[in-house]
């Protein structure tokens, strides 16, 4: 059995001790405004109901954190707007009791002193362009003064400023976009305000000349700035055609665009491929593809070739190409109504007596005219097939059918 004396002989276990904070009671005047403060009060009323929120309280509730400049003066850190709201009691109302603010010192380098400006400001409903400008120069920090931030991993500072902050990687991804891709006229707008965040995304995607031109426009919403790109930046229906064809685009494409996306990478934009005819000026990296001058993705160039050549036409395509096709082509006879609905666009859909029809099979359709003439056969395929809902009678179909384009 253990002795009490050796009990209390034992060494007593060190806790760890954090450094005392000590408040300073400065002088309002002895303290100075930050020039890299980013979130100043909108405008004098937010200061004036700070300041009686102070009175009410008889007191500055939280220490101002600050550097030392000199022996007579201070930088604030974080604390601005309680400093301008002690500022006006004691210059505009005559509240003398407040001209000492509690203030913290911090012994930091000027480089943590301003990555704390942008960490400190939590409690400020920040605009859009004052978060953008707070990652950004978040980011610069950390990434150029790595010294001073050994706690960040560089490959973790997304993550890191995210959680923060309380935003998803993806919005973090987009504010740093903006900083980096927004011109000097766009980015003026976006600070004022005359353009929100997702109008600044859109814009952030153009070349500088081009923000310039659809702001001269007027064009300051993202749905409008989404036409302008439309319209002048991103290829026509016309040019892609014309470039699915000169690339031989078929042969390598298929229903799962994701996979035709990754062919056309590793065939024409690995190999930088350029191609220039009378019709079409191509040019290829393993992130874009220019036609005719306007560059965009592979990724959004896939999806410009499914709104004119969707996915269930390359399926329909290529048994047509096959020796052999799955299915044998079928004649069906509509009414005149219904074949010219058909034709229009303003009918999809038909109901058969027979259940044997499978999707992605052709059809020639055609009808009686009045006069006892057979109209022309068109081709359909078969988008979709109902058999199951309840109504309808055993042994008929409900056909969903898209026409087939010439240029299939």
């Amino acid at each position: 059995m253990a002795k009490i004396s050796n009990v209390f002989s034992k060494e007593e276990v060190k806790k760890s001790v954090h450094p005392k904070r000590i408040t300073k009671w400065i002088h309002y005047t002895k303290l100075v405004r930050n020039d890299k403060q980013y979130c100043d009060a909108k405008d004098k009323e937010e200061i004036e109901g700070l300041a009686d929120i102070i009175e009410a309280d008889g007191m500055v509730l939280q220490d101002l954190l600050v550097k030392k400049l000199d022996a007579d003066e201070y930088k604030i850190i974080a604390g601005h707007k309680r400093h301008a709201a002690c500022k006006l009691l004691v210059e505009e109302r005559g509240k003398k009791e407040f001209e000492f603010l509690p203030c913290f010192e911090q012994n930091i380098s000027d480089i943590q002193a301003e990555f704390q400006i942008y960490s400190s400001n939590c409690h400020h409903e920040e605009t859009p362009y004052e978060i953008m400008h707070k990652l950004e120069r978040m980011q610069y920090l950390i990434n150029n003064y790595p010294e001073e931030f050994p706690e960040i991993q560089g490959g973790r500072m997304v993550d890191r400023l995210a959680k923060k902050y309380n935003l998803s990687k993806s919005t973090v991804g987009e504010y740093l976009t903006i900083s980096k891709n927004l011109g000097d006229t766009a980015m003026d707008e976006f600070q004022k305000g005359e353009i929100d965040k997702s109008a600044a995304v859109t814009l952030a995607s153009m070349p500088e000349e081009d923000q310039d031109q659809a702001l001269s426009q007027g064009r300051k919403t993202d749905k409008e700035l989404k036409a302008y790109k439309k319209e002048v930046l991103e290829p026509t229906s016309n040019e892609i055609l014309t470039a699915y064809d000169e690339l031989d685009i078929r042969e390598i494409d298929c229903p799962d665009r994701k996979e035709t996306c990754k062919k056309l990478i590793e065939r024409y934009g690995k190999s930088h491929l350029g191609q220039t005819s009378d019709t079409i000026n191509i040019s290829c990296t393993p992130k874009t593809i220019t036609i005719n001058g306007k560059e965009i993705t592979w990724n959004r160039f896939v999806k410009l070739i499914e709104k004119v050549i969707p996915a269930y036409q390359v399926e329909v395509q290529a048994k047509k190409e096959k020796k052999k096709l799955y299915f044998e082509k079928r004649e069906l006879q509509v009414s005149y109504e219904t074949y010219d609905r058909l034709l229009s666009g303003q009918q999809r859909c038909i109901l058969v007596k027979d259940d044997t029809y499978q999707e992605a099979e052709l059809v020639d359709i055609y009808a009686i005219a009045s006069d006892g003439s057979e109209t022309e056969s068109i081709e359909f395929t078969i988008t979709y097939i109902n058999k199951q809902d309840s109504g309808i009678e055993k042994g008929y179909s409900i056909l969903n059918l898209e026409m087939i384009p010439i240029f299939c």
